[in-house]
This record gives C-alpha cells, structure tokens and sequence, in this order.
C-alpha cells in the first residue's frame, strides 16, 4: 500500500471513531437533565471531538485531492485500491488499542472522555477482531 493510501485510510479511520464518539456522546448528553455536573463535561468533550472532526476532514479533502491527482496523472505511487480493501496491520491496531487503555487508566471514572474511550476501544476491539479473521481466511487460501 502506498504512504498516501496509507495516511488516507489513517484519517478515514480516526474520522469514523471520533464521529461515532461524538453521536454516543451527543446521544448520551441529550438524556442529562440540566444542572448536572456531566452536562458541561460531556458538551465540553463533544467540542473537542467536533474540533479534531474539523481537522480530520479538512485533511482527508486534501489527501483525496493529492491521491486524485496523482491517479489521473497515472502515478505509480497512486493508490489502486479503496480505502476498505486497504486494511490497517494488526500490530498498528494492537498499538493503538493500548494507547486507548492508557488513556482509559488517565481518564477520570465516569467522565465523558472515560466514555468516549470506551467507545474507541470498543471499535478498535471489534477492528482487531475483524483483522484476525482476514489473516486466518488468507491463511487457509
């Protein structure tokens, strides 16, 4: 896989992640009666997973907009498959889960970022699943 295929399916995956946090989170907030203390908690961590959404999909245009570019001029760097076929190694996912427990050891229990590592960690757990099942069907190929 090329280094643009690469950090494409990075940001595509990282946008996924952040925008399913953001709904559970946005879900989560809307059943918070006001004047409890988790209501500003759980707004202040939507705005800051809204903020790196921004920076996520302003990247990834500009990624598309280079990997368009150098498919139309038929570059042999060029990514020839979709982002999907283009699976993550599990060594990267495994490294990336464990960034996730440390970051769930450093969360305080209960708060909205403790909770929106659950759901990263969730995803990662059922990606890391996913990518065991290719390996073992490519296997037996």
């Amino acid at each position: 896989m090329s280094d643009s295929g690469r950090a494409l399916r990075q940001t595509s995956d990282e946008l996924l992640r952040d925008l399913d946090a953001l709904g559970a989170l946005e879900d989560e907030k809307r059943s918070v009666a006001p004047g409890d203390p988790r209501l500003v908690d759980l707004a202040s961590q939507i705005e800051s997973i809204a903020a790196r959404v921004l920076v996520s999909s302003t990247k990834q245009r500009a990624l598309t907009e280079d990997i368009q570019d150098e498919a139309e001029a038929g570059g042999p760097t060029a990514p020839r498959t979709a982002i999907e076929d283009t699976p993550r190694s599990i060594p990267s996912i495994l490294a990336e889960w464990r960034e996730a427990e440390r970051r769930t050891a450093a969360a305080e229990p209960g708060s909205a970022e403790a909770r929106e590592v659950e759901i990263l960690i969730d995803r990662l757990r059922a990606e890391y699943r996913r990518a065991h099942e290719n390996a073992r069907r490519r296997e037996r190929s």
